[in-house]
């Protein structure tokens, strides 16, 4: 299973909604920052 990570905070995306199908204005709930600065990794 993967799991995404906030490069900046280390936040990891532990949601029900599958992290694609996340808006993307998504921001990181704990630092504020985009989608595009989550990086998947495994679990």
């Amino acid at each position: 299973m993967k799991k995404y990570v906030c490069t900046v905070c280390g936040y990891e995306y532990d949601g029900d909604t599958p992290f694609a199908e996340l808006p993307e204005d998504y921001e990181c709930p704990v630092c504020g920052v985009g989608k595009d600065l989550f990086e998947e990794q495994d679990a």
